[in-house]
């Protein structure tokens, strides 16, 4: 019995032995799959595809730089450079204009007298509600000039006449003594040239 007990161990131990090693192979095997499946990930990655670089080889588009700032924007519309029209444009959400613009090299003025059919012969807007939106925008900023140019015109108006009201007044108290005394010679002239009637005078 106790050499059948020893064969039956001899022969678990080697089973034993026989399955580590299988589960040994299996791991192995299996870290090298991962680490190749890797190293194809990566030379993939690096590698770029045709559509990827057909993208980087296209230029880059320019970009107009424009020389107008927020402030001249606020002057008149016909005092506008075409740097300001085209900066509007782009304000108004029509950068695709701005070029064209700048082209045309249109101002304030031309703006001012660009009409619906303009718009959409010479510069393509096809859509004809963002021609009456560019068209009534540069009415209402005329309006809105014209305005604020009639209330200037006011203004410079009560400039002139305030320094005048104080100069007439600093004359008044200056020689407030001597006009008086032209009053009161005005006076009696005008009582020499129509006396006035008795009050007790009784008709004839």
């Amino acid at each position: 019995s106790g050499v059948v007990w020893q064969t039956a161990g001899a022969m678990l131990r080697r089973r034993t032995c026989c399955l580590a090693l299988l589960l040994l192979g299996a791991a192995l095997t299996g870290a090298a799959a991962e680490e190749a499946a890797a190293e194809g990930a990566a030379g993939a990655e690096a590698t770029p595809t045709p559509d990827a670089a057909a993208a980087e080889a296209e230029p880059e588009e320019t970009q107009i730089v424009l020389n107008c700032d927020d402030a001249e924007l606020l002057e008149p519309l016909t005092t506008w450079s075409p740097d300001c029209v085209a900066q509007w444009a782009e304000n108004m959400g029509y950068p695709q204009l701005k070029a064209a613009f700048l082209g045309n090299k249109l101002t304030g003025k031309g703006l001012e007298a660009l009409s619906l059919e303009t718009l959409e012969k010479e510069y393509g807007v096809a859509d004809e509600h963002d021609r009456k939106t560019l068209a009534y925008t540069v009415k209402d900023m005329l309006r809105k000039d014209n305005y604020r140019g009639n209330t200037n015109d006011w203004q410079n108006f009560l400039l002139w006449l305030l320094p005048m009201l104080g100069v007439g007044k600093w004359l008044s108290m200056k020689y407030e003594k001597q006009l008086a005394k032209l009053m009161k010679k005005y006076r009696k002239w005008q009582e020499a040239r129509a006396p006035p009637k008795p009050l007790n005078s009784e008709p004839v």
